[in-house]
């Protein structure tokens, strides 16, 4: 079994020395997965104003349409006005002739409402488009300053876990999958306890369980923290 607990500790060592690396490695993709996430939340955003400043386009259309259409009728109606042959036609001219002005002024009112919404819509547009380039440029430079990061960092792991199969290959499969499951939720799922203290939660072990680990006979888990403790005079022989 200590031939098994040195593989162990060394292997530990290993993957601690590849720590770091490890977390830079998944932190990039979440990193760029938060870009992609900001570039797509302008996109959207810039589709919603072109719909509105579209929307505000087709209202001031139709507002221009229907003044067009007021403005003939107020000519009408002033026709009417000159050619009644008595006071009741020239009484329903008049009102006519006055339903259309206030029409044209509603009109003109609202087009000029709209045109200030345009206007504004339209400066928006242009800073959102401009916001949405700037996302975009940042998020290619970091995709690619990303991609060559992760290989310099895929090749400083490679260097650190030279001959971790080897390692793995001397530990039971039991304790390997032990091991993999403590260091997926803990760090340092391994501890070289030196002075009858488990480094990992600062708990002092029991006396007879310090006997037992430099026996070496069998692996210890750390009954505070459940981290692997091996003895150092067990590495060190």
């Amino acid at each position: 079994m200590r031939e098994e607990l040195v593989a162990l500790a060394k292997l530990a060592e290993m993957d601690d020395s590849a720590r770091d690396i490890d977390a830079e490695l998944k932190e990039i993709p979440q990193q760029l997965e938060e870009l992609r996430g900001s570039v797509q939340m302008l996109e959207s955003m810039l589709a919603q104003e072109r719909d509105q400043l579209s929307q505000a386009d087709a209202l001031k259309a139709q507002q221009s349409a229907e003044l067009k259409e007021r403005g003939e009728g107020l000519q009408r109606a002033r026709k009417k006005v000159a050619q009644a042959s008595n006071i009741r036609e020239a009484n329903a001219a008049e009102r006519e002739v006055d339903a259309n002005r206030r029409a044209i002024k509603e009109r003109e009112d609202e087009l000029g409402r709209i045109g200030e919404t345009i206007e504004a819509k339209t400066a928006s547009l242009a800073e959102r488009e401009k916001d949405f380039e700037e996302a975009k440029g940042v998020l290619q430079s970091q995709e690619e300053s990303s991609k060559t990061r992760v290989t310099e960092l895929e090749e400083q792991r490679g260097v650190l876990l030279h001959g971790r199969e080897l390692l793995v290959e001397k530990v039971p499969k039991n304790v390997v999958k032990r091991y993999e499951r403590l260091r997926g939720g803990i760090p340092n799922a391994v501890i070289i306890v030196t002075d009858g203290t488990c480094s990992g939660c600062r708990m002092a072990l029991p006396p007879q369980l310090n006997i037992e680990l430099q026996r070496a006979n069998e692996l210890h888990q750390c009954p505070h923290c459940r981290r692997i403790i091996i003895h150092k005079t067990v590495v060190e022989d």
